[in-house]
């Protein structure tokens, strides 16, 4: 799995590759060049008269594009335009060898990219920043960074590519600064920075490539990962061929209330089409037609008003996995949480929506599974975040180290689930980018959980469990997507995907 880095990593990354290994930088910089001008042309090889307009910085991302520049200057079909946003006096060392180059082979360096972005332009490549934004842009810069804006939204063949990362996007926090480029594609180098999986980053880098630019790994042992599902499929285990149904395992859903079947039906039909032998419902009498409509190969267990604390620990005795929370009730959720034989429970348990909610006011029970040692996974979407962990700052669930250190605190494995996922627990952290706006449908969660809860039962690994669990879903949705539409998937087509996508 990719690492990901922060800003002050790859700095340091950069210092070690320069002043330990000893690898010029310009080195470094000649091989960005030469990937950067390697995509540009794969945009524009079929045109007879291609303009590209390189928009440089005073700093090294600048000379990065600068480099880029002199590189496609070499091509008989490319007309070069190189504007310098900045203060020339500013440049770092690099940028002035650059700058030098490009005179002396004749290419004109300009100051206004409203100047040569009044012509046809096929190729803006954005080289004012990369990495290192985390305060507002100066005038000069917003400016520039809205004139290419304005004219990649006037002009739909234009195609944009951003060095490293959108100028005016935070590294680490992925938010303009006010206001960040819009990029077709953005073309980042060694490994992605935070800011690009993160918030609004998604929205701003459009297609995103790593180029390899000959760097060795680092040492990994405390970076954040990007989850690939090439390398986490094979976390599955191969089915036993002697396997029965216990084999498997079972998994016990507390969930759905009075007019609210449908999230344990999805719970449930998830649990079974993502691998597990058993799955059995607690939930209200009323819905128990309905369940066994929908899924008849679940088990029902009616529970109705009052807890029936006997039945309810000889059901979790029988379970691999208990999840709980789905369609019920705050009320209905708070009540089992305070439950003695919930609160006894030494199986993993995945905690999800109002299951979330009761939480909240409940802190003590995870506490309590966090000293016991006990696995505990929690789902929440960015509003029961908010109501789950309130002292936090607004976007915390998109703030990776706060994301880890409340796994720490409570001691369990979080989802925060969003546009980009984060999956950690006290210690490691990975960032789900495969997600799209297919998920955003009415039970999806449910799906999820389901699925969680399913995959618990049979990966040892508690927080790569939690890991497979999400990019299936994930994967889910993309191959829903590709009969549906993103609008128009269901949580019932992510089920329907689900057996499919496994077996890839």
């Amino acid at each position: 799995m990719s690492l990901i880095f922060t800003e002050e990593e790859m700095r340091s990354y950069e210092g070690y590759l320069m002043e330990t290994l000893g690898i010029p930088s310009l080195l470094l910089m000649e091989r960005a060049a030469g990937y950067i001008s390697k995509k540009v042309f794969e945009h524009i090889r079929q045109l007879a008269d291609a303009h590209v307009v390189v928009v440089c910085g005073c700093g090294n991302n600048g000379a990065d594009g600068m480099a880029a520049a002199r590189l496609l200057a070499e091509y008989e079909n490319v007309r070069i335009s190189v504007v310098q946003i900045g203060d020339p006096s500013r440049r770092s060392e690099s940028n002035k060898i650059q700058a030098q180059i490009l005179e002396h082979m004749g290419i004109r360096i300009t100051y206004d990219p409203e100047e040569v972005l009044q012509k046809h332009t096929d190729v803006i490549v954005d080289a004012i920043f990369g990495i290192g934004i985390n305060r507002d842009l100066s005038d000069v810069y917003l400016d520039a960074v809205r004139s290419i804006n304005a004219y990649r939204e006037a002009h739909s063949d234009c195609y944009v590519i951003a060095v490293d990362l959108p100028s005016g996007l935070h590294t680490d926090l992925g938010i303009p600064q006010p206001d960040a480029v819009v990029a077709d594609e953005t073309v980042t180098f060694g490994y992605p920075k935070r800011g690009i999986l993160l918030r609004e980053g998604r929205r701003y880098c459009g297609a995103v490539t790593c180029g390899g630019i000959g760097i060795p790994q680092p040492d990994s042992a405390c970076a954040d990962r990007v989850m690939e599902w090439g390398e986490i499929c094979k976390l599955m285990p191969k089915r036993d061929l002697l396997g029965h149904k216990g084999t498997f395992g079972k998994v016990l859903c507390i969930a759905g209330s009075a007019g609210m079947p449908g999230a344990a039906i999805l719970n449930a039909a998830a649990v079974l089409r993502s691998g597990a032998g058993m799955v059995k419902v607690i939930g209200v009498s009323q819905n128990r037609d309905l369940m066994m409509q929908a899924v008849p190969e679940a088990m029902f267990v009616a529970m109705d008003d009052e807890i029936d604390e006997e039945a309810l620990a000889a059901e979790l005795h029988w379970a691999d996995t208990v999840l709980l929370g789905s369609g019920l009730t705050k009320e209905r959720a708070g009540a089992f949480l305070k439950s003695t034989a919930l609160k006894d429970c030494e199986k993993p348990m995945v905690i999800d929506a109002d299951g979330l909610n009761a939480l909240a006011e409940q802190k003590k029970f995870l506490m309590a599974r966090k000293e016991s040692g006990r696995i505990t996974y929690l789902t929440p979407h960015p509003g029961e975040f908010r109501r789950l962990f309130p002292e936090t700052e607004p976007h915390a669930e998109q703030q990776p180290d706060t994301v880890r250190g409340l796994a720490k605190e409570y001691g369990v494995i979080l989802l925060a689930k969003s546009a980009t996922t984060l999956v950690a627990n006290g210690d490691k952290i990975y960032y789900n980018a495969m997600g799209s706006d297919a998920l955003a449908t009415a039970g999806s969660g449910d799906v999820l959980a389901g699925a969680l809860a399913a995959v618990v039962c049979v990966i040892n690994d508690p927080l790569m469990a939690a890991v497979y669990a999400d990019i299936l879903h994930a994967m889910a949705g993309r191959a829903a997507a590709q009969q549906s539409g993103n609008a128009g998937v269901t949580a019932s087509d992510l089920i329907r995907a689900l057996p499919a996508v496994m077996q890839r």
